[in-house]
C-alpha cells in the first residue's frame, strides 16, 4: 500500500549553541548555555519549564555523564528524576519494565542511557518518556488491542497530556538559540514510538520523515561546516551533543527504521539520501565488530528493499528489466554475498557471547530476507523462489536461535519491540517458500509468543499465511506436492488502517494475474477481509 506523508517544517537555528558555562547551575550546564545563576533555581530553567537541578559543590564541580558499562549508574540516572513529582512512577516504570523490551544489543545504549539522560534536563524528552512508559503500562501489546483503542479514541488524560507538554516543549525549544539537534532527533524515535505503540502508522512515518529530515540537515551541517579536532575525535561513550555521539547513538536508530517505512510504501528516499553500498569496501573493510556488521547490513537491505520496489512497479506495468537493472541485481548480490563472506570471518576470529550469538543470527535472518527477495526480484515467475529452498531453511534455523534467546514469559509491560527482527522474514518464507514443511514451520513459529516488532504483529500474519498457503495449495504437483504456478501468489498487502474490532483488508494478487487490469482500468487484485 503506497501512501505519502507530510512534513513539518523545522524552524531554522539561528546561531550555535553557547560558550561553555565554567559556572551555573547543573542542568544550564548539561545544556551549554549561560545560567542567570538565581538561587535556589535559575530563572533559564524554570522559565522554559525544566527542572533546576541548583548548583554543585565544590566537590562534584565537574557534571559526571552516566557510562554505558555501569549498571549501577543507570539507576542513579531513574534516582536523579526523584525530584519530578507524581510522574516519576512512570519513569521507573520505564526502567523496570519497558527498556529491558525495547532494548537489542544494538540499541542499548540509547533506551538505557541516553533517553533518561536527556529526559533529565529536556521537558520534551521527558514528557515523551512519560507518555511512552504509559503505553507501555497499559497497552497489551497486540496490534487488535492498539488498534481497538486508537479507533475508539478512548479518553486517556495521561498520554495525551505529556504528549502534548512534549510538542510543545519541542517547538518552543526548536526557537531558542541553544537548540541542538539531539533533542528533536531523540524526542522523534520517542515519538515514532508511541505511534507504533498505538499502531498508529501514519503519524508514526510523519515523525520518521521529519527527524530524518532534521539528521539530513545535521549531516550538511557537519560536511560544510568546520569541525574542530576535538568533536571529531571518536568518543563512544562521549558526552550527549558530540558529533559523534548522534552519528554512532541516534543514527543507526533512524537508518533500521527507514526499513519498516520502506515496506509501508513511504517514499523515504525523498527526504533521505539510502546510500548504496560500496562492495568495493566491502571487500577491502572486514568487519572489525558486530556492530560494524549491523551497520552494513541495515544500510544494505534499505538499498535492496529500494531495488526491490523499484522492480516491483515496472513488472506490475509489464516493463521488461533492462540490463542495467540485472546488473543492480548481480551488483546486489554480490554485495550480500561479500558481506556474509565478513561476518563469517568475524565469527571464526573472535569469541562472542551467547548474547553475541544471538545478535549474529538476527543480521543473517535479514541476510537471507532480502538476498532471496534480491534474486527472485527481476521476474515475475513464482517458481524461481524454489531454488533458494536451502536458504529458506537456514532463515528458519537462525530464527530459531534468535526466539531461543528471547525471554517469552509474560512481562508487566507490553509485550513490544521497537525494531523489526523476524515477524517479517517469517511471514515472508510462509509466502514465498513452497516446500509445505518449511511454510508451516515458519508459520508454527509466528505462533509463539512472540512481542510485536513495531507495526508488525504475529498473530495477524498467522492469520494471512494460513490464507496465502491455502490459496496457493488447492492446486499442487502431484510428484513434489508443491503449489503449480497458476495458484501461487506474487504479492500478498496487509492493509495498515485495522478497525477497533480487529478487522482488516489483505489484497492478493496472483503470478498469473500480474499486469492485468479490470474493466475499469484498476489493477486485477483479489481483496478479502479478515478479524483477528
Amino acid at each position: 500500500m503506497l501512501f505519502s506523508t507530510p512534513a513539518i517544517d523545522r524552524p531554522k537555528k539561528t546561531r550555535k549553541h553557547g560558550a561553555k558555562v565554567k559556572t551555573g547551575c547543573k542542568t544550564c550546564k548539561i545544556r551549554r548555555v549561560k545560567c542567570d545563576e538565581r538561587k535556589p533555581s535559575c530563572s533559564r530553567c524554570t522559565s522554559t519549564g525544566r527542572k533546576c537541578d541548583g548548583y554543585a559543590t565544590k566537590e562534584e564541580f565537574e557534571v559526571q555523564i552516566v557510562s554505558y558499562s555501569q549498571a549501577a549508574s543507570l539507576q542513579r540516572a531513574v534516582s536523579s528524576l526523584s525530584g519530578f513529582g507524581e510522574n516519576v512512577h512512570y519513569l521507573e516504570f520505564y526502567y523496570h519494565c519497558a527498556r529491558p523490551t525495547l532494548c537489542s544489543t544494538f540499541d542499548y545504549e540509547f533506551w538505557s542511557r541516553i533517553a533518561l539522560q536527556m529526559a533529565h534536563s529536556e521537558p520534551s524528552v521527558r514528557h515523551a518518556l512519560i507518555a511512552l512508559s504509559y503505553l507501555h503500562k497499559t497497552e497489551s501489546g497486540s496490534l487488535k488491542h492498539a488498534r481497538s483503542e486508537f479507533v475508539a479514541n478512548h479518553h486517556r488524560r495521561i498520554l495525551f497530556s505529556h504528549y502534548n507538554k512534549s510538542v510543545r516543549y519541542l517547538v518552543n525549544c526548536m526557537t531558542e538559540p541553544s537548540y541542538t539537534p539531539e533533542i528533536g532527533l531523540v524526542t522523534c524515535i520517542l515519538f515514532i514510538c508511541i505511534e507504533y505503540l498505538r499502531a498508529n502508522y501514519h503519524t508514526a512515518f510523519i515523525h520518521m520523515t521529519n527527524g530524518l529530515k532534521i539528521l539530513s540537515e545535521w549531516e550538511h551541517s557537519r560536511r560544510h561546516n568546520s569541525i574542530s579536532p576535538q568533536s571529531c575525535k571518536t568518543l563512544r561513550n562521549g558526552p550527549i551533543g558530540s558529533n559523534t555521539w548522534i552519528e554512532d547513538k541516534v543514527k543507526p536508530l533512524f537508518i533500521r527504521g527507514i526499513t519498516s517505512a520502506l515496506l509501508h510504501g513511504v517514499d523515504i528516499e525523498k527526504c533521505f539520501p539510502i546510500p548504496c553500498p560500496v562492495l568495493q569496501n566491502l571487500r577491502e573493510q572486514p568487519f572489525k565488530t558486530l556492530l560494524d556488521a549491523q551497520s552494513s547490513s541495515h544500510e544494505l537491505r534499505n538499498a535492496t528493499i529500494l531495488y526491490m520496489r523499484h522492480m516491483s512497479q515496472k513488472l506490475v506495468q509489464q516493463i521488461p528489466a533492462t540490463a542495467e537493472d540485472l546488473r543492480c541485481q548481480d551488483y546486489f548480490l554480490g554485495c550480500h554475498n561479500t558481506w556474509y563472506r565478513n561476518l563469517e570471518l568475524l565469527e571464526a576470529g573472535s569469541q562472542l557471547s551467547r548474547e553475541d550469538i544471538a545478535s549474529a543470527s538476527t543480521l543473517k535472518v535479514s541476510y537471507y530476507t532480502t538476498y532471496i527477495y534480491a534474486a527472485c526480484a527481476a521476474e515475475v515467475d513464482q517458481k524461481q523462489y524454489d531454488a533458494h529452498i536451502e536458504s529458506f531453511k537456514a532463515l528458519i534455523h537462525h530464527t530459531k536461535i534468535v526466539i531461543a534467546s528471547m525471554n517469552l514469559t509474560t512481562s508487566c509491560a507490553a509485550k513490544f519491540t521497537f525494531e523489526i527482527s523476524i515477524i517479517a522474514p517469517l511471514y515472508f518464507v510462509a509466502c514465498y517458500c513452497r516446500c509445505p514443511t518449511t511454510r508451516r514451520e515458519a508459520v508454527s513459529l509466528l505462533r509463539l509468543n512472540l512481542s510485536r516488532e513495531g507495526l508488525w504483529d504475529a498473530q495477524q500474519h498467522v492469520i494471512v499465511s494460513n490464507r496465502v498457503i491455502e490459496m496457493e495449495e488447492s492446486e499442487v504437483d502431484l510428484e513434489t506436492g508443491w503449489p503449480v504456478e497458476r495458484t501461487r501468489l506474487w504479492s500478498n498487502v496487509i492493509d495498515a488502517n485495522m478497525d477497533r474490532n480487529g478487522g482488516f483488508w489483505v489484497h492478493f494478487l496472483p503470478a498469473i494475474w500480474v499486469g492485468e487490469v479490470e474493466p475499469d482500468g484498476k489493477p486485477k487484485i483479489l481483496h478479502e477481509w479478515f478479524v483477528l
